[in-house]
């Protein structure tokens, strides 16, 4: 009986690395530079802004632009501290994006 449970695991376990190796890999697109140690990314419907080490010195927060494909395109506005590393807004289109700008 431990040995079919053994099998069992051993087939699984080949089973879910042939589906993450066949899986296709999102990959993303960014802005080219930062502004003020911040930069937009995005994938195929989503997008996102992100801070590598954000100047809030004269201004507080930052706008990220969400360029959709076939919709109304947004626009968020967030308020950051200095120094802030990490992402900080996100945004999903329905079809596709086309780009994210993120800009103070």
């Amino acid at each position: 009986m431990a040995t079919k449970a053994a099998k069992g695991a051993v087939v699984a376990a080949l089973a879910a690395t042939a589906i993450g190796l066949t899986a296709p890999m999102s990959s993303a697109s960014n802005e080219r530079s930062w502004d003020d140690g911040c930069r937009g990314y995005w994938y195929s419907t989503a997008g996102h802004g992100y801070c590598n080490d954000a100047n809030t010195w004269y201004s507080k927060g930052w706008y990220t632009d969400y360029n959709c494909n076939n919709e109304i395109d947004e626009q968020h506005y967030d308020t950051l501290r200095n120094g802030y590393r990490g992402k900080y807004d996100t945004y999903e289109c329905t079809f596709k994006i086309n780009h994210t700008d993120s800009h103070k």
